[in-house]
C-alpha cells in the first residue's frame, strides 16, 4: 500500500514540474490563450514565442497553412530572384461584444532556401468596452461608447 502512495506522489510530482504542454498548431495556440482577460503582455509574448516556435519546427508551407485554418487572411508581397518566395502578412480579426481583437503576423522566408522561416513578426492589439482591458495602449472608439452601460436616470 505504501509503495502505492509513493507511486502515485512521484505521478503527481512529475506532472507538475512539465506544466501545460506547449501548443503544437496557430489554431491551438489560439485556443488554448485567453484573449479577453490575460494582461496584454504575455498575450503578445505568448503569440511571439508560439508562432516564431511552430513555424521553425514546420516549415512555410504547413506554417501558412495553419495560419488559414486558424482563419488568418494572408497577402503576398512581390518575389524576386534572391527571395523566390515573398514574405507573407497574415491578418486574422475576431469581435465579440466586449472586446475587437486583431493580430497580424509576417513571415519571411531565407533567399534561396524552399520552405524555410527566416523571420516572424508579430503583432496584437485588443480594443474592449472602456479601456481598462485595451492593449498596447487604451483606445477611445465606438465600442467604448455603443456597447458602454447606459447613464443611470436622475
Amino acid at each position: 500500500m505504501r509503495t502505492v502512495w509513493l507511486a502515485l506522489l512521484v505521478a503527481g510530482l512529475g506532472a507538475c514540474a512539465h506544466g501545460n504542454p506547449k501548443p503544437q498548431t496557430i489554431l491551438e495556440m489560439h485556443q488554448t490563450n485567453d484573449w479577453a482577460y490575460d494582461r496584454g503582455e504575455r498575450l503578445y509574448a505568448a503569440l511571439a514565442n508560439d508562432v516564431s516556435r511552430i513555424a521553425r519546427k514546420n516549415g512555410r508551407a504547413a506554417t501558412l497553412e495553419q495560419l488559414a485554418e486558424a482563419g488568418y487572411t494572408c497577402e503576398y508581397g512581390e518575389a524576386h530572384e534572391d527571395y523566390p518566395e515573398p514574405a507573407v502578412v497574415c491578418t486574422r480579426s475576431f469581435a465579440t461584444r466586449a472586446c475587437q481583437f486583431d493580430w497580424e503576423v509576417t513571415v519571411t522566408s531565407a533567399p534561396k532556401r524552399a520552405d524555410s522561416i527566416y523571420t516572424t513578426d508579430v503583432d496584437f492589439r485588443r480594443d474592449c468596452v472602456n479601456t481598462g482591458l485595451d492593449w498596447p495602449e487604451p483606445v477611445r472608439s465606438a465600442i467604448d461608447d455603443g456597447l458602454a452601460p447606459a447613464e443611470p436616470p436622475l
